[in-house]
């Protein structure tokens, strides 16, 4: 009936895998859950394998690492079953019926996405507040809001697909590391008028970044979308409904690339550094990133 699907990157996921195997026994399904290693340090593979032994879960390592939208779409094509539930490895249930709210949707020709949720506590760590802050502010949405634009709020962190969408449609390969192998992922399911339905049904991120990290796979994720822009992947249409390109094409259109970067090249010290502070401003988060598509430009 479910596989559960489960990318594995440095990041311990056995209470994950009790949890989720704790409620798929009280429903009484049949199920798997695949873990797969995305080449994590040894330390972490020694720790997860030991799952390897329980019934219902499948543990698979690759020695080379294939990033997120290669690993996705061959853990589809190797799942047992026809529903397939992907999340991410760095989450915590949060629900006694998180399973449970996921099997109503089986069967159904469509995807189904439950959101994101943090604590409601800022993390001890001041070093992960910026990447705290982010995740609260921009991704902690109820369904509400992201049924308004289903596709563009599409994230790979927690999504139930029947198999069949995922082999006919398979995320974009040439798109690697961290950052909108989803964006696009969404963008193509409205183009096959596949529904995209939203509900409350959240994974905690428990895995915070310090702030240094998260920086870094935000370049990754603007060099992604600026790949995007400049191949086309998307129609201009589409990359305007992306509030970071929006924003771009809009302040290209008042000032131009060159007093835009300017401007981001006198302050870009000054932001950075509050950035990684104690006390980071989200807004000028969002002007990092306009930054560094500008400096791609």
């Amino acid at each position: 009936m479910l596989s559960i699907l489960i990318p594995v990157y440095n990041f311990d996921v056995i209470v994950l895998m009790h949890e989720l195997k704790r409620q798929c026994d009280g429903c009484g399904i049949d199920y798997e859950i695949f873990l797969c290693d995305d080449a994590s340090d040894e330390n972490i593979r020694l720790i997860n394998r030991e799952a390897s032994v329980l019934s219902n879960v499948k543990y698979k390592q690759l020695e080379k690492n294939h990033g997120r939208a290669r690993i996705r779409n061959l853990m589809a094509r190797e799942a047992k079953f026809e529903n397939l539930l992907f999340m991410d490895c760095d989450s915590e249930v949060v629900s006694d019926d998180y399973i449970k709210a996921y099997i109503a949707h089986c069967g159904s020709n469509r995807v189904i996405c439950g959101g994101r949720a943090y604590s409601t506590h800022p993390p001890a760590d001041k070093k992960k507040l910026l990447r705290w802050k982010t995740g609260k502010r921009k991704e902690e949405i109820k369904a509400a809001i992201r049924n308004r634009n289903s596709y563009r709020s599409f994230m790979t962190n927690n999504f139930l697909t029947p198999k069949n969408i995922i082999l006919k449609n398979p995320f974009d390969e040439i798109i690697s590391g961290y950052g909108h192998e989803d964006t696009l992922f969404g963008f193509e399911l409205r183009r096959k008028n596949i529904p995209v339905i939203h509900i409350d049904n959240p994974l905690m991120h428990i895995g915070l970044e310090d702030a240094e990290e998260f920086l870094i796979k935000t370049d990754n994720a603007t060099k992604n979308l600026w790949y995007i822009y400049q191949n086309k992947r998307l129609s201009q249409g589409e990359l305007k409904e992306i509030p970071l390109m929006k924003t771009y094409f809009s302040l290209k259109k008042i000032a131009g690339d060159k007093i835009i970067r300017a401007f981001f090249n006198l302050f870009q010290k000054k932001i950075r550094r509050n950035l990684l502070s104690e006390n980071p401003f989200v807004f000028l988060f969002d002007i990092y990133k306009i930054g560094r598509i500008v400096s791609y430009s």
